[in-house]
């Protein structure tokens, strides 16, 4: 194979990522798709700040977890981490957490994450079984596994926070 192939694949396949979010935001992201992404990104944005403020391990833990997570099913769904950006309601919320300290972080982070993540569940539900796209659908049918999981974890955090 000559150089001037291997270069021009490489090439190709760099930009592939970027070719397909242009053409996602070209034709319109269908509505339950866009809306997965957009609660990820929330998830996301609020677990970076976690990551850097909370006081609990277990939820500093959880935050770690959670953003490797949407991380992945952002690319299931052909797009990255915080693509999609933040509704006007997640914007508030993530302001609020900014300013919250200490203890009333964690809880904050986790009551948010709890609501979060029953957002994400009905959205993943609902995408599983009617999305247009099969590998974002077999990645939502994955999800909700995921997140019954995580809200399991979530609440059990939340009994320990005081």
């Amino acid at each position: 194979m000559d150089r001037r192939n291997v270069i021009f694949g490489m090439a190709a396949v760099s930009l592939l990522p970027m070719a397909t979010h242009v053409v996602a935001q070209d034709a319109g992201v269908e509505k339950g798709k866009l809306q997965a992404l957009m609660g990820g990104d929330f998830a996301t944005a609020t677990s970076e700040l976690a990551v850097a403020k909370a006081r609990n391990r277990a939820v500093r833990t959880f935050a770690e977890l959670e953003i490797a997570e949407q991380a992945a099913v952002a690319e299931a769904f052909g797009s990255k981490p915080g693509a999609s950006g933040l509704s006007g309601k997640h914007q508030t919320a993530v302001q609020k957490l900014q300013a919250a300290k200490g203890a009333e972080f964690d809880r904050m982070y986790i009551n948010g994450q709890i609501d979060g993540h029953e957002e994400l569940l009905t959205i993943h539900k609902s995408y599983a079984r009617n999305g247009d796209d099969p590998m974002a659908r077999g990645a939502s049918m994955v999800a909700v596994t995921g997140i019954q999981s995580h809200l399991v974890m979530l609440r059990t955090i939340k009994s320990t926070l005081s």
